[in-house]
């Protein structure tokens, strides 16, 4: 995790109710509402530009200042418009470093596998993110998950991923990472019309001349 933390620029939100929250969109704001220990709420907006660019980070722990004090707090929900996919609104809750906290972490790809490189196989992975459960100061900026080595034939499953700090929620044999050998596409000879119906050129110009 980065030492310098990525710091939320949130104003307080007077604004309520479903015509304000409305017009609040409209003036290009979006409403965040923070969550803390016990029963604190405390109602934000952030810029939209703003929370783009927050998203963008990749960071998983924010700064964030309420009432001129700093505290972290990571993204718990993001509600995203279901057809222009603008983020509508903002679910924050805030951490301590010494919290256990569950939070979702990039997995990265590193390198290219020998049996991609020498052996003509291909790389599969579909998995993006993990969930991890660590305290607030070991949360990890992403996961690395380091492919060279893998011939054809090889997986990566989470199972074969180790920390002392962090542990993955998934379960261990979901696959990560394996190496394929590349499927050949097999050329299919069409019969021709002739060969299918068991007609040859004689047959057909007897045929015509009995015709006449």
């Amino acid at each position: 995790m980065s030492e310098t933390r990525y710091e939320l620029k949130v104003q307080d939100r007077t604004e309520n109710g479903k015509q304000a929250m409305k017009k609040l969109r409209a003036d290009g704001w979006v409403p965040v509402i923070f969550y803390s220990h016990g029963s604190e709420v405390v109602q934000l907006k952030m810029a939209y530009p703003d929370v783009r660019e927050a998203i963008r980070s990749g960071e998983r722990i924010f700064n964030i200042h309420i009432a001129g004090e700093q505290r972290r707090a990571v993204i718990k929900e993001l509600q995203y418009h279901p057809v222009t996919e603008k983020v509508l609104h903002i679910d924050l809750h805030g951490v301590r470093l010494r919290d256990v906290v569950e939070i979702e972490v990039p997995l990265v790809i590193k390198g290219v596998p020998f049996g991609v490189k020498n052996e003509g196989g291909v790389l599969q992975h579909t998995i993006h993110e993990l969930t991890v459960r660590c305290k607030g100061s070991d949360v990890p900026e992403h996961i690395e998950l380091d492919v060279t080595g893998l011939r054809i034939g090889d997986a990566i499953h989470i199972r074969d991923i180790k920390s002392d700090v962090w542990t993955i929620l998934e379960q261990g044999d979901v696959l990560l990472a394996i190496v394929q050998q590349q499927q050949k596409m097999e050329v299919e000879t069409v019969e021709t019309e002739e060969s299918e119906f068991g007609l040859d050129e004689e047959e057909v110009s007897g045929e015509e001349k009995d015709d006449e």
